[in-house]
């Protein structure tokens, strides 16, 4: 009776582990679809040139395939922030994950890639280095801890409108400031990313996902000038 029972506790471990991934999966699969569409690819190879690569796959095969591969990888990477943390997806009614990186095709050489999740009774900072010879996911102070004064407000206005369930707002900044990058203030360069999820079980176990930079914040200085 001790092994049918040890399977079953295994199996449901198992599905508990699996259950953000098939969530992340299901809601950003667009992320390595988008490269099935031959016209948005043009964009970034010839597609009337024909050869393979070392790999056997075409240019167009090696695009989805390499965008297939970074799409598994992160999922799998933010389960395992999950896991380092000690937090069990399926017990959360809700959570918003923020990570903060850097923009830069060569980001400064001690920069880590670090964030927050954030429940309805906790907040759980991590960091982590992808360049190290062995990741590690590190518990961080990531609120309390801040690289300049720009960072530190763009945080705590993404943290207070997080924590006041206020996350729809989150998604206005995340269009304005778009809107401003694309047209009246093109001279903004952000070098910080944000990638915010937002997961609510009550909401059909909604998780969606919003981009933010630093520059949100100056946009928003700007407009309160005289």
């Amino acid at each position: 009776m001790k092994k049918p029972l040890v399977l079953i506790l295994l199996i449901c471990s198992f599905a508990n582990a699996q259950s953000f991934k098939e969530l992340y999966d299901e809601n950003f699969k667009s992320d390595w679809e988008v490269y099935q569409n031959e016209e948005y690819v043009k964009q970034y190879i010839d597609t009337t040139i024909v050869y393979k690569l070392d790999s056997g796959r075409t240019p167009e095969q090696e695009l989805l395939y390499q965008a297939k591969e970074n799409h598994n990888k992160r999922t799998a990477l933010i389960s395992e922030i999950f896991s380092s943390l000690k937090l069990n997806f399926d017990e959360l009614d809700s959570l918003a994950f923020i990570e903060q990186r850097s923009t830069n095709v060569n980001p400064p050489f001690d920069f880590v890639k670090k964030g927050a999740i954030i429940t309805k009774d906790s907040v759980f900072g991590f960091l982590y280095d992808l360049e190290s010879e062995n990741v590690e996911i590190v518990r961080h102070n990531y609120f309390q801890n801040s690289e300049s004064d720009i960072i530190n407000q763009a945080k705590q206005v993404i943290g207070n409108l997080i924590i006041s369930a206020k996350t729809n707002y989150l998604d206005t900044l995340a269009r304005v400031e778009s809107e401003m990058l694309a047209g009246p203030l093109q001279e903004l360069r952000p070098e910080t990313e944000f990638e915010i999820l937002i997961y609510n079980k009550k909401e059909n176990s909604e998780l969606k996902r919003v981009y933010l930079h630093e520059t949100f914040i100056q946009i928003m200085n700007q407009n309160q000038q005289p």
